[in-house]
């Protein structure tokens, strides 16, 4: 008798999984990085001396991965189904290490883990990085960053150079792979400034 329920049950289980769907009622979440096209003419560096790009800092307003979204003058929103696939701070200190060394305006571009002693370091802070969509039919992607140039060299130590650098880029839709392409931009015309920027400085 106990084994005949037993059948019973497993048949009412079967034909009740083919009736009942497991797919899911909640959208996917998608991941992205941002990437900024590198010079692809190298040059003689400007200057023979070695630059450490520190690890950026975010603002704790975007420090997340989800993506933010500003809707109105005092109201933003977080998407938690559109992600970066790491920290923007990562993300972005990856990306300005990689134009600056591609740029050749110092000799060598480092890291903080690395072992070679720096004769200046670049230490950025990121105070803005969303989707502003208060304007539905002008998008923009806002990214500012600030930067502080130091020297480590005895004979000159202290802040060389200062600056802030926004930029609010239009997008063609209001997609995240709009919005990205966006922060893509912004970010490449941020540091094409900030090279000019340290070519003229007088390291």
């Amino acid at each position: 008798m106990k084994a005949l329920l037993l059948l019973s049950q497993v048949v009412l289980f079967a034909v009740c999984s083919g009736c009942v769907s497991f797919e899911k009622s909640y959208p996917d979440r998608h991941y992205f990085v941002l990437e900024v096209r590198a010079d692809a003419d190298p040059l003689d560096p400007t200057t023979d001396e070695i630059l450490q790009v520190s690890n950026m800092r975010v603002s704790p307003r975007y420090e997340d991965k989800s993506f933010v979204y500003r809707t109105s003058d005092t109201s933003y929103e977080a998407d938690f189904y559109n992600q970066f696939l790491v920290s923007p701070a990562s993300l972005i200190t990856e990306e300005v290490r990689k134009g600056l060394t591609a740029a050749r305006v110092f000799k060598y571009v480092i890291s903080p883990s690395s072992d070679l002693p720096p004769a200046y370091v670049l230490i950025g802070t990121v105070n803005a990085l969303y989707g502003d969509f208060r304007n539905t039919n002008a998008p923009m992607a806002v990214l500012e960053i600030e930067f502080f140039l130091t020297s480590e060299l005895p004979a000159k130590p202290g802040i060389v150079m200062q600056k802030r650098y926004a930029k609010s880029q239009p997008l063609n839709g209001r997609s995240p792979e709009a919005l990205v392409k966006g922060w893509d931009e912004a970010l490449e015309a941020i540091l094409t400034s900030l090279i000019a920027d340290l070519k003229a400085a007088k390291l």
